[in-house]
């Protein structure tokens, strides 16, 4: 190495690089196109530099080519999963190679490839216990022993495919705990015959028989004889046929206290004689014997969450955000072991049953560790037992539920998606906006490049929608139509994984009664099905509301709490095809009409102003002739425009 070599690699030649060491995100079939800047005083003509990858499979060294002083390497993602990247450079005539940050991977960029369906999958969030339950009688109330099965929900997946619906996920499906088991004070069944919250799981690897009664005789005259795997699996067969994914929960923060291996694994949890309090101390196994509960499923303590108790549940002593004690925590003697156990469950449901994803409850309080060695095992795991276990594609996808938590450090983690707080976001045009902005790394670079978010208008942790925006008027039929077109108009169009949850196209207006026993009027008139179709068709359709860039679009009404218009660009350009335009038009106001708003685009939505164009409103097929930047817009309350841009 010369003087002059030697110099510039002590102030770095390398100006800039992309990826830096950091996370990016893609899906197959997407192309990276990697990027470097050295320091213009080498002798650029008798370089060679390369991107140090194993993103066709394995470590190579790919020549970059210099293009207007930048040197560049494209490469297309054909296969899912976790890759590294690095460069590196060096003198024709030298065998010696200057690295980025050196050869050690753990200093390289991470790529993080997921399966190209994520983009275009539409998800139906089953809630089984209430999606099936039947009323019965001139009450209308359900009746003991009739609880939502997987038959009723395999009975109406046809529905779900017409809705344009991809995935199916479902709320858990595994024994409830007896111990402290939760209940509703206020419903009509007594406390001793609710079966309690499904969050508290006594058997990761079981199912709930009440889910699982063979209402549909698929295996006998004898319900009551039907064996729960077997019923769970007729389930996900259908779904497959109709190519519907389905989705597991894994809820991994907390068992129930009387959780299958509390006795063998008592190191597990943790312990206070008042298993509600922050200022009790945390109970040793030494203290056994003082006489102290230790190892008393009674004893363990309960999880506590952004100011709430979860009474019915255990926490799991992941040696990681310990709740408060007088004293701290004991650490878990035993957690690689407790690592390999967690870890076996998502493997346990890929294997047996061709599972083909999972939602994370709680994700961000257990350890990032474990999620990094849980979703790259499960990953690698998938692929080796496909196709022999049933499942569509061989990938699994993890997704997060975060809320405002270590939404960055999760998707890092291997997350494909995460779940934040976009259902509360969904008030005023005001809120919305701002949250869109700090999702789609626009007021600042909070996430991964290509982050995707898991969205939807309610949840079994939220109110619904129509209760949410219309309080004591969420019953009245037409004010509800207008709340959840306009919201569902709204989730399937912007970027992101758009959810419809348990009962949603009826207007459901009661609160989730997570503890009990409830119901969905399937024979209600009241119903958004045939319009939450046409919006899935038109978003299945067209691949701008699938992975389309997003530019908010001003108003003359503002960015405040009483604008009525939500308005949007989704952008794609793709090599080789025409670019497309989408323009989304929503009045987010569910009482007033808005009246000859203007809409004010520019040159960042894409079209020749120059010249005339057609939006074609995919949602009525009626088509005006505009030109200029500003268009004036009219809607009824709740209602919306989808245009497609021809030119």
């Amino acid at each position: 190495m010369d003087n002059m070599e030697a110099k510039l690699v002590e102030k770095s030649t390398f100006l800039w690089t992309y990826p830096e060491r950091e996370v990016i995100k893609h899906v197959s079939g997407d192309k990276v196109i990697f990027q470097c800047k050295l320091a213009d005083e080498l002798e650029h003509d008798k370089l060679i530099v390369e991107v140090w990858t194993d993103i066709t499979g394995r470590y190579h060294g790919h020549e970059m080519h210099l293009k207007d002083g930048v040197y560049q390497y494209e490469i297309k993602c054909n296969n899912t999963g976790f890759f590294k990247a690095t460069f590196r450079w060096r003198h024709n005539e030298h065998n010696y190679w200057h690295w980025l940050y050196g050869p050690d991977e753990k200093d390289f960029a991470e790529i993080h490839v997921d399966p190209a369906y994520i983009d275009e999958s539409i998800v139906y969030n089953a809630f089984i216990r209430f999606f099936g339950q039947r009323k019965i009688g001139k009450s209308g109330k359900p009746k003991f022993g009739h609880s939502g099965t997987f038959d009723d929900l395999k009975y109406r997946l046809d529905n779900l495919k017409k809705m344009g619906v991809k995935i199916l996920y479902l709320n858990p499906i595994h024994p409830i705990g007896e111990l402290y088991r939760n209940y509703n004070p206020h419903d009509q069944f007594p406390a001793y015959m609710q079966p309690g919250s499904p969050y508290s799981i006594r058997d990761y690897k079981a199912i709930d028989p009440e889910s699982a009664i063979d209402r549909d005789h698929s295996q006998g005259p004898h319900a009551s004889l039907s064996d729960p795997m077997k019923e769970f699996k007729e389930l996900i067969k259908e779904a497959h046929k109709r190519g519907i994914k389905v989705y597991m929960d894994l809820v991994f923060n907390h068992t129930s206290h009387d959780f299958v291996l509390q006795r063998l694994h008592p190191e597990w949890f943790l312990y206070k004689e008042d298993i509600k309090s922050l200022k009790a101390p945390y109970i040793y196994p030494e203290d056994l014997k003082k006489g102290k509960p230790w190892g008393d499923a009674r004893f363990t303590m309960c999880p506590f969450d952004h100011g709430y108790w979860w009474e019915d549940a255990a926490q799991l002593n992941w040696n990681y955000r310990i709740p408060d004690g007088e004293n701290a925590a004991p650490k878990n003697p035993t957690i690689k072991e407790m690592y390999t156990y967690f870890k076996s469950i998502p493997k346990y449901w890929i294997k047996h049953m061709g599972i083909d994803g999972f939602r994370c409850d709680v994700a961000y309080r257990v350890p990032l560790d474990f999620w990094r060695e849980c979703i790259y095992e499960s990953r690698e795991f998938a692929k080796k037992e496909h196709p022999k276990n049933g499942s569509i594609t061989g990938d699994v996808v993890f997704i997060a539920e975060s809320y405002v938590d270590d939404i960055r450090e999760l998707l890092e983690a291997g997350f494909t998606a995460v779940y934040g707080d976009f259902s509360n976001k969904l008030y005023t045009v005001e809120t919305l906006k701002g949250y869109l902005d700090y999702m789609y790394n626009i007021s600042g670079k909070f996430f991964p490049e290509n982050s995707r978010f898991f969205i939807f208008p309610e949840c079994h942790d939220f109110i619904r929608n129509t209760k949410k925006l219309l309080g004591q008027l969420s019953h009245d039929q037409v004010l509800s139509e207008r709340a959840n077109k306009s919201r569902w108009v709204i989730t399937a169009t912007v970027p992101g994984i758009p959810m419809i949850f348990n009962g949603f196209e009826k207007l459901e207006w009661q609160p989730i009664n997570l503890f009990s026993y409830s119901s969905i009027d399937w024979e209600s008139d009241r119903d958004l099905k045939k319009y939450i179709i046409k919006v899935n068709t038109i978003r299945n359709k067209h691949k701008a509301l699938q992975k389309g860039k997003y530019v908010y679009v001003n108003t003359n009404q503002g960015i405040t709490s009483t604008s009525q218009l939500f308005t949007f660009l989704r952008i794609l350009e793709e090599e080789g095809k025409k670019r497309e335009i989408i323009l989304v038009c929503v009045n987010m106001d569910i009482y007033n009409k808005a009246n000859m708003v203007q809409i004010y685009l520019n040159e960042d939505s894409g079209i020749d102003f120059s010249k005339k164009y057609v939006l074609n409103d995919l949602l009525n097929n009626k088509k005006y002739v505009r030109e200029g930047k500003e268009i004036s817009i009219i809607l009824e309350p709740g209602e919306s425009h989808i245009f497609q841009v021809i030119q």
